[in-house]
């Protein structure tokens, strides 16, 4: 029996044109052949499984192609093949991983000097090279700093941030993005189309979402679920039960139980999704998935989500975006919750049973906003009344004018110690009892001309001073308190000190 050569591998790219989500690289880089200003030296940085690897070959190809350089190498002459193959012996791959000391960098130096045996270049290719130790990063160095003309390094890495910074100096960096989950989800489906079984969209949208930006991973999972199903036809369900992730469907059923307010039915899917083996840590780390995208829908309709185009009318719901965004932010803050329960089961039900309690927020929030908090006397200068705060435009205009016609003084005054509100075409100006006496002398002084100014401005069309009378202090209000009061004389004492809490 033959062995089976794994999806990854089968459809590995073997030109710039298969080099799927790439573009910004793959530009540079035929650019570059095309022109003739190949570098002596690249670092090759991203995510594992996007392409880094793939595409040194690629390069490799491309400059030793009996064709070439060309940026379109044949993929059928003996370099060609032999570098696709990992036979060729000018192109050398190596594990920096295991090959990371001084000794292995002094002997690579020494092999760079040796012209090809064949080919036009020989190209070294160093795979996760951030693992290479320090002194091995300088012994490498010297040849970057003088390379042989017929010598070209490509440094792999998922960490470029390791890299000394005197090595990426002398290196051309091209950075490989995560790759989409759209364009994941619509290469898995290629493959499945030419491998000729069945792939159901959500199912590829589902292990997309699970590849994480690498298209490698995408496959080896493709692999996977369908070693599970056999010859059946791949779908979400067969994916969720393979990597324990819940299905889309569960997923969109738990957010209508979220956005209508239903606590016992969201918490009734929670544990309906362990009791089926379901890790609880991934459902949530989904559901945490499912409103950002719900959020970016909101914002805009149009935007690329990791979901099928279905997802878009299932999930459309009377919640608008700012609560949208509340519940997100919800959702995020409940990951510290997750983290700090006796069990992630735990957490992940306390957190979503929150989280379904977000209307009632709402309310209270709105209550508190018209009404202001309970324990503190409601701002004299309300929004019912017209309150004009500090920085809105005609506040400004007004002071603007009054400190030119009347003083700076009087302005600062009427910035720093009084509200300002309009109510019905009248400016009050409002100052508490026991401020600065010499504050509330100059502003009634003042009333008649800054009725002028008012009027000039279109402002308004009479001023009135109101005296109001200070708020209790916090130890007035608690001693005021009939409850304290009680207490006091049941036990006796007195109150020495007060303090609020938040």
């Amino acid at each position: 029996m033959s062995t089976y050569q794994v999806l990854a591998r089968r459809y590995r790219p073997q030109t710039f044109a298969d080099l799927v989500g790439q573009e910004t690289v793959v530009r540079t880089l035929r650019n570059a052949l095309a022109t003739g200003k190949v570098s002596h030296a690249y670092v090759f940085s991203g995510l594992r499984g996007v392409g880094k690897t793939t595409a040194a070959r690629i390069l490799a190809k491309a400059l030793n192609c009996e064709r070439g350089p060309t940026p379109d190498p044949c993929g059928q002459c003996l370099p060609c093949r032999e570098i696709a193959e990992g036979t060729s012996m000018d192109v050398l791959e190596i594990d920096a991983a295991s090959n990371r000391g001084i000794d292995n960098v002094r002997e690579l130096r020494e092999v760079a000097r040796i012209l090809p045996v064949r080919d036009r270049y020989r190209v070294f290719i160093l795979d996760e090279a951030h693992q290479l130790t320090g002194e091995a990063f300088n012994a490498l160095l010297k040849i970057l700093e003088e390379p042989p003309p017929h010598v070209v390094f490509i440094l792999a890495s998922t960490e470029k941030h390791k890299f000394p910074p005197t090595i990426l100096s002398r290196c051309q960096q091209l950075d490989f993005r995560p790759l989409p989950t759209e364009t994941i989800a619509e290469r898995l489906k290629d493959v499945a189309a030419r491998e000729s079984f069945g792939l159901e969209d959500a199912a590829a949208h589902l292990i997309a979402r699970a590849a994480q930006g690498s298209l490698r991973d995408g496959l080896s999972i493709l692999d996977q679920v369908r070693s599970f199903v056999g010859d059946a036809t791949v779908d979400a369900t067969a994916v969720s039960q393979v990597l324990g992730l819940p299905p889309l469907e569960f997923l969109l059923e738990l957010w209508q139980a979220l956005a209508n307010g239903d606590a016992a039915r969201a918490l009734a899917l929670v544990a309906q999704r362990e009791t089926q083996g379901g890790d609880p840590l991934l459902l949530y780390q989904e559901l945490l998935e499912l409103l950002r995208s719900l959020v970016l829908v909101a914002a805009n309709p149009q935007a690329p989500l990791p979901y099928p185009q279905a997802f878009r009318d299932a999930s459309l719901t009377d919640v608008g975006l700012a609560s949208l965004l509340r519940i997100l932010d919800l959702a995020i803050r409940g990951r510290e919750l997750v983290a700090a329960a006796p069990s992630p089961g735990l957490g992940v039900m306390v957190a979503v049973g929150k989280l379904a309690l977000w209307p009632r927020l709402k309310r209270v929030e709105e209550l508190l906003a018209s009404r202001g908090v309970e324990g503190q006397s409601p701002s004299p200068a309300t929004a019912s009344e017209g309150a004009l705060p500090l920085g809105s435009s005609p506040w400004d205009q007004f002071l603007d004018k009054v400190s030119h016609k009347l003083g700076a003084t009087l302005a600062a005054r009427l910035r720093n110690s009084c509200e300002l509100s309009l109510v019905e075409g009248e400016l009050v100006i409002r100052l508490r009892a026991g401020g600065p006496n010499a504050t509330a002398q100059a502003v009634q002084e003042a009333l008649p001309r800054l009725e002028e100014v008012a009027q000039e401005l279109e402002f308004a069309r009479r001023v009135r001073l109101v005296v109001t009378e200070p708020e209790p202090t916090l130890e007035q209000k608690v001693a005021a308190d009939p409850r304290v009061q009680a207490v006091l004389e049941v036990f006796g004492g007195k109150i020495t000190k007060v303090e609020e809490r938040s």
